[in-house]
């Protein structure tokens, strides 16, 4: 299971970090720097025991990184909201089966989460 999470953390960081990076740094519009990424990531060989997760945890991280710069100040924070993602991710893979939105959702908990959780510690 560690390793399961540990997957799902470096795949969700990346489909972040990438998506985040394309609109920040070279001003490529949120949705295609999103859809870049997925499509990108979506040539990433992973093996065959972990299925479709870890495709589904880069664009998952691809919705975060569609983020204002506003609410995100250092690079530490990416890894803390990644982290919150991929757990997220873990815990809801059996729920909501068949339904849309569940990335979107995991995406948008992950930084309400941290950006609630900031707020109130600092």
């Amino acid at each position: 299971m560690i390793k399961f999470l540990s997957l799902k953390f470096i795949t969700f960081f990346m489909g972040f970090i990438s998506c985040f990076v394309m609109h920040t740094t070279f001003n490529v519009p949120l949705v295609i720097s999103a859809a870049l990424t997925g499509l990108i990531g979506s040539f990433i060989p992973f093996p065959k025991n972990v299925k479709n997760h870890p495709y589904a945890a880069i664009y998952a991280g691809s919705f975060a990184g569609m983020c204002s710069t506003n609410l995100i100040t250092s690079y530490w924070e990416i890894v803390i909201i990644s982290l919150i993602g991929a757990s997220l991710y873990v815990l809801s893979m059996n729920l909501f089966t068949g339904f849309g939105g569940k990335l979107g959702g995991v995406a948008f908990a992950s930084v309400a989460i941290f950006v609630l959780a900031k707020g109130i510690v600092l």
